[in-house]
């Protein structure tokens, strides 16, 4: 007998996604899961990558969102909803919920997972600690909502790349610098996702993209949704759907020897039709071979960890929002003007975001790129 069960639902047009998303509760056997979540702190986790609106299909669509919110709250769950954006810190986070229209279609269920970070240790080769979202760790349970695209660093970012987004302030930069190459990052990705698995995964394939995603490839219709308690067995059959050879994924790959999830298709029992995905067009070949990869994690990543805030006196007013906005406790108030420990700084770019007037600038970026001072 199969040890993972994953469900395929047909669904074209979000307009029709409600009836889809009653197809695939049952043939994912979610009426039981479901039973199990009165009174429990449920996070729904979709992919908000950045300030994409949801035909761009960068992220999750805000109706799936809409669904699982009134789904949870009809079963009993205290039900909240977040992610951290690709770079940036919590303002980011939510000017990029109001345009990719996650934070409307949570129903006041939105918060910003960036507001109230943990330094945590990590069982890694590359790296000791990181710094994520409290919110993500202490949840009873997960809903990982993730959108069904490539990616040029793992292929496919599905349900295992999603859980990235537990990572907060620098912490994804100081992965993709201490793991430069593709397979060092899946690696990566297979620590990362251990931390904190999902209960639920429900992946968003009515509207997809391929070629190279995750942001700049192309919106194409996919035409299904996939759901599964076992968020790697759920991104093995969208491998197979897609064409992807899941051992060139190593994230997956490793996450299955690690006894995570499934090695093979063998040991997943599929409900619904998974036909191959007609026409999809993985990474190009100069991204699937990491080049490019591996030059954006060593010299972009490493650029935006090496970075510092620094004040502009002229233009700082004294308002002293840096020093309430800062999650980590790096700010104080010294010889009337604030002061950042860089020690403590998770460079989250809060002070940066939130001060109306620029006083503080970004140096060492700027530098490394165009040799001048911000």
């Amino acid at each position: 007998m199969a040890r993972y069960h994953v469900a395929v639902a047909k669904c074209d047009d979000y307009s029709r996604l409600g009836q889809a998303f009653e197809e695939l509760k049952e043939k994912a056997r979610l009426s039981s899961f479901a039973e199990k979540l009165r009174g429990k702190k449920v996070l729904v986790k979709p992919n908000i990558l950045g300030k994409y609106r949801p035909e761009q299909a960068a992220t999750t669509h805000p109706e799936l969102v809409r669904q699982v919110v009134r789904w949870l709250r009809s079963a009993g769950a205290q039900v909240s909803v977040g992610d951290n954006c690709g770079v940036g810190g919590y303002g980011i986070n939510e000017r990029a919920a109001k345009i990719s229209g996650v934070m409307d279609a949570s129903e006041g269920a939105y918060v910003n997972v960036a507001r109230d970070v943990v330094e945590k240790e990590i069982d890694s080769r590359f790296f000791k600690k990181l710094i994520l979202s409290r919110a993500m760790l202490e949840a009873d349970c997960i809903v990982n909502l993730p959108k069904l695209k490539t990616h040029t660093l793992s292929l496919l970012t599905l349900g295992i790349k999603n859980m990235f987004g537990m990572l907060a302030g620098a912490s994804k930069g100081k992965v993709h610098n201490s793991a430069q190459r593709l397979e060092e990052f899946g690696e990566a990705l297979s620590d990362i996702f251990r931390i904190r698995p999902p209960e639920l995964t429900i992946i968003d394939g009515v509207i997809g993209m391929d070629g190279n995603g995750p942001n700049v490839g192309r919106v194409r219709p996919i035409g299904c949704l996939l759901a599964g308690e076992n968020a790697p067995a759920v991104d093995l059959v969208v491998a197979k759907m897609a064409g992807a050879d899941a051992k060139r994924m190593h994230h997956l790959r490793i996450t299955g020897e690690r006894g995570l999830g499934p090695v093979d298709l063998k040991d997943v029992e599929i409900a619904g039709v998974h036909k191959p995905i007609p026409r999809f067009k993985l990474p190009s070949t100069l991204a699937q071979h990491g080049f490019l990869g591996f030059i954006v994690n060593r010299y972009v990543y490493r650029s935006i960890i090496s970075s510092k805030l620094v004040l502009n006196q002229e233009k700082c007013n004294q308002d002293r929002v840096c020093l309430k906005a800062c999650p980590s406790g790096a700010m104080s108030w010294k010889n009337d003007r604030p002061e950042i420990d860089h020690q403590k700084c998770i460079r989250c770019m809060c002070c940066h975001e939130l001060c109306a007037e620029g006083a503080w600038e970004i140096a060492g970026l700027l530098r490394r790129f165009t040799g001048n001072k911000p």
